[in-house]
């Protein structure tokens, strides 16, 4: 196969140049970093935020967020949800749910630990929490993102 201009398959550009590049390219892949931030909510007949990031700046990688269910009795019911926006002007849609009732979230094996995956998102996520049978308690959480 012949090419115009006397160019072959070979990069145009210098090798030192390449090494550079790939140099710079393992210094920027290795500033993404795992942050978390954790906090306590009580729960409430009203859904609550546990976890906001209203606009991200940038795309913006969510992880997991855990949520201890060990103060949960028999009667207690709390339901989950998580909210993306996908359009810049757009609103939080609901894209999923999961209710837990009973002692420890009704979770079995000993288990008090729920993970809720997220995604990564651009602009949005939000994740509450409702209480909706028995009383309030309080829950602790932590979320992991990388950015």
């Amino acid at each position: 196969m012949s090419f115009p201009f006397g160019f072959t398959r070979q990069s145009v550009a210098p090798a030192g140049l390449v090494n550079d590049v790939r140099d710079v390219r393992e210094i920027v892949d290795a500033e993404l970093t795992l942050q978390s931030t954790h906090g306590t909510i009580t729960s409430g007949t009203g859904e609550l935020d546990i976890y906001v990031n209203d606009a991200p700046l940038g795309s913006y990688k969510c992880l997991h967020l855990f949520v201890d269910l060990d103060n949960m009795e028999q009667g207690d019911t709390v339901e989950f949800r998580v909210y993306y926006r996908i359009a810049p002007a757009g609103g939080l849609q609901l894209q999923d749910y999961q209710t837990y009732t009973g002692a420890d979230g009704g979770l079995a094996n000993g288990k008090k630990l729920i993970a809720i995956d997220l995604y990564p998102c651009r602009f949005g996520v939000e994740v509450t929490i409702q209480r909706t049978e028995g009383e309030d308690k309080t829950y602790d959480w932590q979320v992991f993102v990388e950015n």
